[in-house]
């Protein structure tokens, strides 16, 4: 089993998980080898991927119970504000579930056209305090928050996010964030911890790596987790799909650690925002490019109702699927 840590609200969460960013394809395959034979039970998706169908398929023709799974997918800026809740009910649709274990604000960034900014940063976020409050998930969070926006989000918020998933890995990590959100409670989830393979040559790298008779790859993984940092890489190959998870049974040292941390360099972020507006339009899963394999059609009907998650709820039971 993967090892967890602990939200602050008590939710468990695994370490590892397995990516699925619409860069590379998706493959119907891997999804289940990496659920069936790898144990991954940590899911990352995001509506702007483009896979939460295909997805849906794979946890309802997997072997593992949903209720052993933690699925998280995330808000789109399109579909903030009023738009909260039927964009959570999409995308439980197209996952085949009632529910989400972590559901997140993809960035902080909206549209253009969108005058009232921060007043419809505020009302997505209400909105998402709602869907948790009303058992609908089981946490709520966000990703690319920088600390002025998760100062912004204190000042409203009832409920401080559960995460905050960044870019993390050694050639590029933001210590005062984490040290920040670590004081306000907020865990440190981490995406593209491998920086898309391009620094794995490292020479440092490989000296550790040769030292712990491990992969490169392996090392960033485990320098990650041992930092409390729940990451999810994304691979399609089912060897790497289990070496991902083979990061438990060894430590880096202190030293280790530093010489890995002394990396980070701003030039080194692998994710570039700056001009994310112009893309907010755009098609969901533009970079999937077709590139969808293996995927069998649907067998039988989605549930269309959610009776147990609307009892007691202030939100109408037609907020479920």
């Amino acid at each position: 089993m993967i090892p967890t840590t602990t939200l602050s609200n008590n939710i468990e969460m695994p370490l590892i998980g397995l990516g699925t960013t619409h860069s590379g394809g998706y493959y119907h395959d891997a999804v289940l080898h990496s659920i069936n034979k790898c144990g991954y039970r940590l899911i990352d998706t995001a509506k702007r991927y483009g896979v939460e169908r295909q997805l849906g398929i794979a946890l309802k023709g997997c072997s593992v119970p949903r209720e052993e799974m933690f699925l998280c997918t995330k808000l789109w800026p399109v579909d903030c504000g009023d738009g909260v809740f039927d964009a959570f009910r999409t995308s439980c649709e197209k996952l085949q579930s009632d529910y989400l274990d972590l559901y997140m604000i993809h960035m902080p960034h909206l549209p253009d056209w969108i005058r009232k900014q921060k007043e419809t940063r505020e009302e997505t976020w209400r909105q998402m305090e709602l869907l948790y409050e009303d058992d609908h998930v089981r946490s709520i969070g966000v990703s690319n928050y920088s600390i002025e926006d998760l100062e912004e989000l204190s000042d409203f918020a009832s409920v401080l996010p559960h995460a905050n998933q960044i870019e993390f890995h050694p050639w590029f990590h933001q210590n005062d964030l984490k040290s920040y959100s670590d004081e306000l409670g907020v865990l440190t989830m981490g995406y593209c911890p491998l920086a898309k393979g391009k620094y794995l040559d490292d020479e440092i790298l490989c000296q550790i790596a040769n030292k712990h008779g491990k992969s490169p790859a392996q090392i960033c993984l485990r320098w990650s987790v041992q930092q409390n940092v729940p990451t999810v890489p994304k691979s399609t190959d089912t060897k790497r799909l289990e070496e991902n998870t083979n990061v438990f049974d060894f430590e880096l040292s202190e030293e280790d650690l530093a010489q890995l941390s002394s990396f980070s360099s701003q030039k080194k972020k692998i994710v570039d925002l700056s001009n994310i507006c112009s893309k907010m339009s755009l098609p969901d899963g533009y970079k999937l490019n077709g590139r969808v394999f293996g995927v069998p059609e649907e067998s039988s009907e989605i549930p269309r109702n959610c009776s147990e998650c609307a009892r007691d709820s202030k939100v109408s039971v037609s907020v479920c699927i």
